[in-house]
This record gives C-alpha cells, structure tokens and sequence, in this order.
C-alpha cells in the first residue's frame, strides 16, 4: 500500500468515528413576546448579518411574495418613538419602542396607516421636504400588539417588494437576531458550504509548495461534506482558512447568510463566530472578516476564520492564536468545519492536512515583488508625491500595509493625471484625506470641480471634491484610481405620464425622471401655482413623482420643478396643466 492509499484508508476510517453535535450555545432573548409583523408564513430572503456591500445586514428580508401593500403589524404593544423617509436607505421605515427594552424597526414600506400618514404629512409640508426623520414624544402615537401600522412596499434601496425588520436594544440601539425571538420561520435545510480555501502566513509557509493561496472545492452535503477528490492537503508552516458558504432555507432560492461558524484542528475547537447582534459601529469590519480581494476580483464571498490585527468586530467566541494554524510536524491532521443555522441544521465540512516540516522542500516564491511604503495600522501615515498628498489614520487599516503607487496619463476630459493609489481589492476602513493638485484647472472652472474614482469597467464614481490654494480636496474610503474633473451639467427633468403634460384630468399621480450624470442630485423642489408640493422621491429608479390632491385646481394649473446636483448645477422645468 502506496502511501497515499495508507492516508486516504485512515481518512474513510475517521470519518466513521462519531463525533458529538456540538451547536453554539445561544443568548437567551424573550420568547414568545414578539408576534409575526405580517399575516403571512414567513419565509426569507435575507437573513441577520448576511454578507452585505461594506455591511452586515441589520434585519430580516420577509418576503411579500413579489407584491406590495400587504398589511404590516406591530409585533408588539409600545409606541412609535421614530418616523424615517428616505430616498434611499429604508426608505419609509418606522420604529417602536416598546416595554420590555426592545426597538422593532420595519422598512421599504409603501405607506403609513392614516393617523401616521396624517402626523408625517403635517411636518413633510411644515418643513418643505419629502425627506423627514423624526422622532414623535413617547407615548403620542401608542400602539397596540397586531395593529396594523403600514403597507409593505418596495421603497429606499429595496432591490423588490419585502419587508425589513429588525429588533434592536433600545440601551445600544444594536440589532438582535430576529430569529433568536422565536419568529417562526420554516427551515429544515442545511447550510451549504462550496468552496475551502487556504492562505498562507508568515515566512517559510506553502501551501502545496506555494506560497500563493488556493482553492479546493467540496463534495457532499449537510453533515457528510468532503473536498472533492477526498484530496489531502500538503501544508508547511503557519496557515489560516476560509469558506464560502450559505444557507438556503426552505421555499427560496436565495444564498441567505449563516448563522455560526466553527474550525476544528484534530478535534479541538479552534475558531468561533455568531450572529447574536452586530454594531453599526461595526459593521464595515465585514471587510476584514471577508476576503475582501476575493470579493472584488471574482464576486465571490469566502468568510476569513482569521481576525487581522485592527478587526473589532464583537462577533468572536473562540479564538486560538488569531484563527492561525501552525503545521510544523510530518503528521496528517483532521481538520472539520462545522456552519449551523438557527433550527439547529449543520453542515460538516472534514478535510485533512499532511504537514511537512520547514526546509523539505524548494519554496516556490511566487509572490511578487513591488516598490512600496509600509504604513502601519496603529498609527497615521502620509503618502507624497509631486502633485498628490493622501493621508492615511492608522485605523483605516486592518494591518501593515506595503504600499504602492503609480502615476498614469489621463484624458482630454480630465484636469489632472490619473493617481493608482495602492489596489482596490485592498479594503480601507475609515475615510482618509486625498488631495491631487489641479495643474490644468481653469480658474472658472474651480467651484466645478470634483474628483472622481475610475471603476474597474471604467465607469466614474463621484468621490467629492472642492478646490482650494490649488488642490482639490476631499475624502476616500477605497484604495483605486483617481483623477480631478469638472460637473457643470445639470440634472436632467422630463415627464413621465403623458408626456406632453398637457391635459391630466384622467390621470391621479405625476411622474418625472430625474438624474444627474456624475456628482448626483442633491436638491429638488416642486411646486404647484406656486405652492410647495409633497414630491417622492425614488433614487433607485431617478423618478419623482405627485399624487394629485385637493390642491389641484379645476381648469389650468403650473407645475414647477427644479433640481440641483452637488456642484449646484440647476434645471428647471415649467409646464400648465389642465385638470
């Protein structure tokens, strides 16, 4: 027997060595306090913490069944203490404050009740904008476990109609995992885990004699999961590990985040996170806990078991030496994965690792060398150059960085070169102060300038901007390309339904498109024979619109609107409609 065929007859005996169930031990939240916000079956398109863009999700996505205007219930007895409407974000959202300590949140709603509805108008029109956030005396606007408090919708940055709720701590205003509640959610399907990956660490480590990460994708499901191949892995030196995985749930297709995940190394537990609550004060550090880089260049989420030296997330229960693994003998060594959910379904991962001592083999280095800086987590760095100043706090990073610079040519449309500050799949945590000086401004066209972060598709991003003593100035939160431009044309406004805008007696809600092609809309007003009108504004689609009240006279009327970008760049559009 060769001695591959020695390991893997070891491997298929430890896999018959039972191994006890181990789920995480969960927090005790109340139970039976909360009832469900809608009269549906709830079933889940997102769930707590799911891996989000630079944050974890806050709540639950309760799926509507790709409708709106359901009726929307208060889970329990207490009383509005926060009314918000925005463009974007949740978009009509609603808060209540209720007995035992707790804040229900819900949002993307379509429209209040009729005494909310009533309160949020009187202070939209008092104030002239659609835009409110307000929070209403304790105990003005009470309600009742099961009242209905709203309609289920589709607004702010919601991607389809659902409903998001939340259940946070009123002391720490931190998002509690609904499901911990007892909201009754149908779930008997296992996480899924897709792919293992391996990073190397520190000098003289290799994995498979490279120095470079790799992947090993899995075969299996639920508790009997294995890499495909049942391959074995060569390791030398110090490693750390990572997976990609979700959890389905029943009755949708959606890659729905997990909630724990736990390594084991030779059956000791070496590595622990749960989803119990999350900070907002937390949440960017999403980047660390992900592999970032693996995210930008390939769209793909592995979940990092190592916490990097300036990674503050609260959600660790068990840590040995950072999530890293030593291999330094000649043994083979079981390695297990466990991701559970909440129902208590869990999927297994096992792999096994042959070590090698250090100096067995040739290392292939194969990690590229490149002019850098070193700039430290701990403490501020400044980068300068000829025509360029980035400052850098030290909390901006999640550790030492070697950084790297270029300096590329631009376009005739820009006022500057273009300046490659470091890479893109490198995350920043917190802003840093970039200025690049404007060399080719014309002094006219100094209040219009901004800068702009060039995409990877070569799309330009708005990334602010205001000039002063000859440098444009602003505020950066991801490494990437950057260059000065100008913004001087002004949104764009035109009708939507009909579109003369001429006669409108059959019709009961305005619509226009509203847009602006670089530093975004940051002002719009409308109004009607020279009154404010309430205008709603929905970002995700550039769309306002109007729905027509008592204000509208019979016979002719002027409709008014006007729109301003971040360089007050103004349209105006003027039209009289008959009613």
């Amino acid at each position: 027997m060769n001695f591959k065929s020695l390991i893997l007859f070891i491997q298929s005996l430890l896999l018959f060595i039972p191994t006890p169930k181990i789920l995480p031990a969960q927090e005790i939240f109340p139970q039976n306090y909360f009832i469900s916000p809608l009269d549906i079956p709830v079933y889940l398109s997102g769930t707590f913490a799911e891996l989000r863009s630079d944050h974890f999700h806050s709540g639950v996505d309760i799926r509507t069944g790709e409708v709106e205007g359901l009726n929307v219930h208060a889970v329990a007895s207490g009383y509005i203490s926060r009314i918000k409407i925005a463009a974007g974000g949740y978009g009509k959202a609603i808060y209540i404050t209720h007995p035992n300590g707790y804040v229900s949140v819900y949002g993307h709603l379509r429209r209040f009740n009729k005494v909310l509805d009533e309160f949020v108008k009187n202070e939209q029109y008092s104030r002239e904008s659609f835009e409110v956030d307000l929070y209403p005396e304790p105990g003005l606007l009470p309600v009742k476990q099961g009242d209905v408090i709203a309609l289920s919708g589709n607004t702010g940055s919601s991607g389809g109609p659902h409903l998001h709720f939340e259940i946070r701590e009123g002391s720490t205003e931190k998002p509690c995992n609904p499901l911990l509640f007892g909201l009754k959610v149908e779930d008997k399907s296992p996480p899924v885990i897709n792919l293992l990956k391996v990073y190397p660490i520190g000098k003289g480590s290799a994995v498979r004699n490279k120095r470079a990460s790799a992947d090993f994708f899995v075969s299996g499901s639920g508790e009997n999961i294995t890499l495909t191949g049942n391959d074995i892995i060569t390791i030398r030196g110090k490693v750390f590990f990572g997976i990609n995985t979700w959890d389905p749930f029943n009755q949708g297709n959606n890659k729905n985040g997990v909630y724990s995940v736990r390594l084991f190394a030779d059956s000791i537990l070496i590595y622990e996170h749960r989803m119990d609550r999350i900070s907002f004060d937390e949440t960017r550090y999403i980047n660390s806990l992900i592999d970032y880089s693996e995210m930008t260049l390939k769209n793909r989420s592995i979940q990092k078991s190592y916490i990097q030296p300036n990674n503050r997330l609260g959600i660790y229960n068990k840590i040995t030496n950072n999530g890293i693994v030593s291999f330094v003998d000649d043994k083979v060594h079981k390695m297990k994965y466990e991701v559970g959910d909440i129902a208590g379904n869990v999927a297994v991962l096992t792999f096994f690792i042959q070590a090698e001592p250090a100096g067995t083999r040739e290392e292939d280095d194969s990690v590229p060398k490149e002019p850098y800086l070193l700039f430290s987590y701990e403490h501020s760095n400044e980068f300068r150059d000829r025509n360029i100043v980035l400052n850098i706090p030290g909390n901006a990073l999640y550790d030492t960085l070697s950084f790297a610079y270029e300096l590329a040519p631009g376009n005739s449309k820009m006022y500057s070169d273009i300046h490659r500050l470091h890479h893109d799949d490198v995350p920043l945590h917190t802003w840093c102060d970039l200025s690049i000086f404007a060399d080719s401004l014309p002094a006219d066209l100094k209040e219009k300038s901004v800068i702009v972060k060039i995409e990877r598709d070569k799309s330009l991003t708005y990334a602010g901007g205001s000039w002063e003593s000859g440098f444009v100035n602003t505020r950066i939160r991801e490494f990437g390309d950057y260059c000065i431009m100008v913004d001087t044309i002004a949104p764009e406004i035109w009708p939507l339904n009909p579109g003369s805008l001429k006669n409108i007696s059959s019709t009961d809600t305005l619509f226009f498109h509203i847009a602006d092609d670089l530093s975004g809309i940051a002002t719009y007003r409308g109004t009607l024979n020279g009154r404010w009108i309430l205008m709603e504004y929905d970002e995700k689609n550039d769309r306002l619109y109007y729905v027509i009240v008592e204000n509208m006279m019979k016979g002719e009327n002027r409709i008014e609107l006007t729109a301003g970008d971040r360089k007050n760049n103004i349209s105006r559009y003027r039209a009289n409609l008959i009613y």
